[in-house]
């Protein structure tokens, strides 16, 4: 016969310290969220067609990436409020949508899901750093 037992070790500080972390991401993740969407849109190389528009040289995004920054208004337009449960993000373009799934004309240049899934991931490291300890007696 095999007896096995298993003792658990729960650090109550950690998972109240944890429980506070995620509660306040939750309640920031509004004001996060929009801040991951603004920077893919103003920050990183896009590798898309170049024009003139205004009379400067733009570098448009290709279809994949994010959306290139050319008159701001996209940026402008994305913002959060807190709740009552948390917050929420706010995106008054009304091409927004266009951008993110695409158009008959044009592929998706997709700001909203990757900034949810970023968003989901740091949640999740963060529930990771939990300091829960498990002890295996056999």
């Amino acid at each position: 016969m095999i007896k096995a037992s298993v003792d658990v070790k729960i650090n109550d500080k950690a998972i109240k310290l944890l429980l506070d972390q995620v509660n306040e991401k939750i309640f920031d993740s509004g004001e996060d969220l929009a801040n991951i969407m603004k920077k893919s849109i103003t920050t990183g190389s896009k590798s898309g067609n170049q024009y003139y528009s205004n009379g400067r040289r733009h570098q448009a995004s290709s279809p994949g990436q994010s959306p290139a920054n050319n008159t701001g208004e996209l940026v402008k337009s994305i913002s959060y409020k807190k709740t009552k449960n948390g917050s929420e993000t706010i995106i008054d373009a009304e091409y927004a949508g266009y951008l993110e799934y695409g158009t008959s004309k044009m592929r998706p240049r997709p700001f909203i899901l990757p900034a949810i899934q970023k968003l989901k991931k740091d949640l999740l490291t963060l529930i990771k750093k939990a300091k829960i300890s498990w002890v295996s007696n056999h």
